[in-house]
C-alpha cells in the first residue's frame, strides 16, 4: 500500500490542502505487538512502548488522513472527519515536533514538522463546515466508507521478523519463531477500529448539529 492519496481514497468533491511525511505514535501494548527489536533509543528518549508508525499525513476539506508506509509492524489508513475534533494542540517539545488530535472517544499523536501550518489548515476548513455541510458530510462518507481507510492492522509477516530479532537483541523477551518457515508469514491480522468510530462520532455530530 502506498503513501499517495488517490481519487480512489477521497470522498466526491473532496480536495486535499496539505500533506506532510509524518510518524503516527501507537502504543505496542494495543496492537499485541512485540518489543521492538531496535528500541533502545526510544526508550531512552522517554518512549519505551511507544512505536512510530512511518507514512503521510494529509488535511483534507473535511478530514485528517493517515496513510501509512509499507515497512511499518502496524499500517494502513485512518481518518479524523473535522466536526470531530474537539481537541488539537502543538505538544512539541525540544527538537522533536508533535501535534495531537482528540476526538471524543479518540486521541491521535503525530510526529510532524511544521505543526503550527497544519494546526492552522485544520482550523481553516474545520470553521468552513456549516452544520448543513456537516450533514452532507456524514451522508457522503457512510456511503462512501470504504474509501475512509480500514484503520491501522499489525502486519503478520513483519511482527513475525521483529519477534525473531528481539530474541536476539532482547534475550528473554522476545520469542524467536521455533521453525524458520514462519518467517515467511504475510498479511494483515488485528483490528483498526479508529476510522468506524471516528464515522460513528461524525454520525452523531450530525445529528447534534440539526
Amino acid at each position: 500500500m502506498g503513501m499517495d492519496l488517490g481519487e480512489e481514497d477521497l470522498l466526491p468533491s473532496e480536495t486535499v490542502v496539505l500533506s506532510k511525511s509524518a510518524n503516527a505514535m501507537v502504543r505496542v501494548s494495543e496492537f499485541g505487538l512485540s518489543r521492538f527489536a531496535f528500541d533502545r533509543v526510544m526508550v531512552a528518549a522517554g518512549l519505551g512502548g511507544v512505536e512510530a508508525i512511518g507514512g503521510k499525513l494529509y488535511v483534507t476539506d473535511c478530514r485528517v488522513v493517515f496513510k501509512s508506509h509499507a515497512v511499518n509492524r502496524v499500517r494502513g489508513a485512518f481518518s479524523v472527519f473535522l466536526p470531530t475534533v474537539r481537541d488539537l494542540r502543538d505538544t512539541s517539545s525540544g527538537i522533536k515536533r508533535q501535534l495531537e488530535l482528540a476526538s471524543a472517544s479518540q486521541r491521535f499523536t503525530f510526529v510532524v514538522w511544521g505543526v503550527p501550518k497544519v494546526i492552522a489548515a485544520i482550523e481553516d476548513a474545520r470553521a468552513r463546515l456549516d452544520p448543513a455541510a456537516v450533514s452532507r458530510l456524514a451522508e457522503s462518507a457512510t456511503a462512501h466508507s470504504a474509501r475512509l481507510g480500514e484503520g491501522l492492522q499489525t502486519a503478520a509477516g513483519i511482527e513475525t521478523v521483529n519477534r525473531f530479532l528481539t530474541g536476539l537483541t532482547h534475550p528473554g523477551t522476545g520469542g524467536a519463531p521455533s521453525a524458520p518457515g514462519t518467517l515467511a508469514q504475510t498479511g494483515l491480522s488485528g483490528a483498526g477500529m479508529s476510522t468506524a468510530l471516528n464515522l460513528a462520532e461524525l454520525q452523531y455530530a450530525s445529528r447534534s448539529a440539526r
